[in-house]
């Protein structure tokens, strides 16, 4: 096998447990946020769109601070450096995970409450596991992009 190839094939191999790690820390905030939705829901069970936004804005951020602690220790440990400009990225995409799983949420949960007749609670996790899905996706390739840029294999 030649040296290109033996990079090339390491390169898979991190960039796989890479994602791997990325998952992983994305199920530990999925737990987060979810915890955190449902236990405010609670609170007021036929919760309006302003509330339901709120809840979410609550879950989400408690769930991005778990990301980063879990993602600039572990998932990028190799690329993270604690660097302003690090700092300055990761809250950026924050921004961008928060207002996309706002909108995600609080669109699709009141469309399913008021044209479906289906229940807050229900409808609230239904749109949080969409929103979940999409903001991660997203999250991901902009940390991997430009949070924490890949560190080059020579």
């Amino acid at each position: 096998m030649q040296a290109s190839e033996v990079r090339y094939h390491a390169y898979i191999r991190h960039s796989v447990k890479r994602y791997t790690k990325f998952v992983l820390v994305g199920l530990s905030n999925a737990t987060v946020d979810l915890v955190v939705l449902n236990a405010l829901m609670l609170l007021t069970p036929r919760a309006t769109a302003r509330e339901l936004l709120i809840y979410n804005t609550v879950a989400v951020i408690c769930a991005i601070a778990n990301s980063y602690f879990w993602n600039c220790r572990w998932t990028f440990a190799d690329s993270s450096n604690g660097s302003l400009r690090q700092r300055v990225s990761f809250f950026i995409q924050a921004l961008v995970n928060l207002g996309l799983n706002d909108a995600i949420v609080v669109l699709l949960a009141t469309y399913l409450v008021f044209s479906k007749s289906i229940p807050v609670f229900v409808s609230s996790n239904v749109a949080k596991g969409l929103a979940m899905f999409l903001s991660s996706s997203i999250s991901y390739l902009l940390m991997r992009l430009f949070v924490f840029r890949p560190v080059h294999m020579s």
